[in-house]
């Protein structure tokens, strides 16, 4: 199929689906295949970068500084977000600083053009023509024409890169009329984030999550069987924190890279945070980033972790190989899911290995050996 009969068919079943001629009419000439776009999907990293090389690229000092910057100049508009939406201003900082740099790099790539490129491409493309459709209803809303919405290669808009279906349902106004998320003035997109947060049942008062570690020999891996339970009950198996204070609130023990890295109790926020990005490092970061803007502590990782993350197709092998031990993957798409990790959980249990759910260097390793 070419670009131009996909953008026919596309364009076809928009307007079944409700879409006035006169929006597909303005629409039309926008929607062109971007080579840009086509080049940054095509080469994005192969290979995984682990948790703490993540971390530490993510949360760097220059993103600090900037941030408790940010902090000072905005006060006032952070004052009115903690007040209205109840979202710790750090961390919608920490967002704000993950995703543009606070507003340095907010994309200046035609959304839909970025959107229908992706969306031809197919790998995803039920998912890329639905939030084409939501820029359509942008356009139809009249709250900016084809030619003013830009954001990133991949579609995200706006200080806290909103995707367009988001931008729909959570952006909000921090006074009256249309949320305006690519304006210079960071208001409105962080005003979007917070509200964004609270539909996804933030919690006020409650933190993200923290480091802990296990003063029982056996460590923390043969505790991951365990449901969300409250941090006292936690304490009572033998999870402590290192800074010696654990709020008591609902939790989930996380090792997000492996045994031999660092242990987390999270909270419900930091599920809301993988609403945000669907990432356990993405997250934590952002929870790291806004611990550092109150004048946190970096985190400390253990030495001795795995040089690199997987590739991808190192990953599809590490899920075939499971597969063909009995230990079902439910797929070999080169993402690590939770039907993957519940396999690997299955596969170390059964041979008396740490249980982390883990795919690291050493585990594919054993894989391979098995050849």
């Amino acid at each position: 199929m070419t670009f131009e009969s996909w953008k026919t068919d596309f364009l076809r079943r928009a307007l079944d689906g409700g879409v006035s001629s006169e929006i597909v009419n303005r629409v039309s000439p926008f929607l062109k295949s971007n080579s840009t776009v086509l080049k940054a999907d095509m080469t994005q990293p192969e290979t995984q970068k682990t948790l703490q090389q993540y971390v530490e690229m993510m949360v760097s000092e220059t993103r600090i500084s900037q941030g408790q910057a940010a902090l000072l100049e905005y006060a006032k508009m952070f004052d009115q977000i903690e007040i209205k939406h109840k979202v710790d201003r750090h961390i919608v900082a920490a967002i704000w600083g993950m995703e543009t740099n606070y507003g340095r790099i907010r994309g200046d790539v035609p959304v839909l053009s970025a959107l229908s490129t992706l969306a031809y491409q197919g790998r995803r493309r039920s998912m890329f023509e639905e939030q084409l459709l939501a820029v359509f209803e942008i356009i139809n809303q009249g709250i900016k024409s084809p030619n003013q919405i830009l954001g990133s290669w991949a579609g995200a808009m706006g200080h806290t890169q909103f995707m367009p279906k988001s931008y729909i349902k959570f952006a909000v106004s921090a006074v009256n009329g249309e949320p305006d998320i690519w304006e210079d003035d960071p208001t409105d997109s962080l005003t979007s984030t917070a509200h964004f947060l609270i539909c996804h049942g933030w919690t006020p008062k409650i933190p993200w999550g923290q480091v802990v570690y296990s003063s029982k020999s056996e460590g923390l891996g043969c505790l991951l069987k365990y449901d969300a339970q409250w941090v006292k009950d936690w304490k009572s198996l033998g999870v402590l924190s290192k800074n010696s204070n654990l709020e008591n609130y609902i939790a989930s023990l996380i090792l997000p890279g492996g045994a031999s890295s660092l242990a987390f109790l999270v909270s419900e926020n930091f599920n809301s945070l993988l609403r945000y990005n669907n990432s356990p490092a993405y997250a934590i970061s952002v929870g790291h980033l806004a611990d550092r803007l109150q004048g946190g502590p970096a985190l400390k990782f253990p030495p001795g972790g795995d040089p690199r993350g997987l590739s991808q197709s190192e990953i599809k092998f590490l899920q075939n190989q499971l597969t063909k031990l009995g230990f079902d993957t439910i797929g070999t798409d080169g993402f690590i899911g939770p039907n993957t990790k519940k396999a690997i959980e299955a596969y170390q249990v059964a041979h008396n290995l740490p249980v982390d759910g883990f795919a690291g260097i050493s585990l594919l390793e054993k894989l391979q050996s098995i050849l």
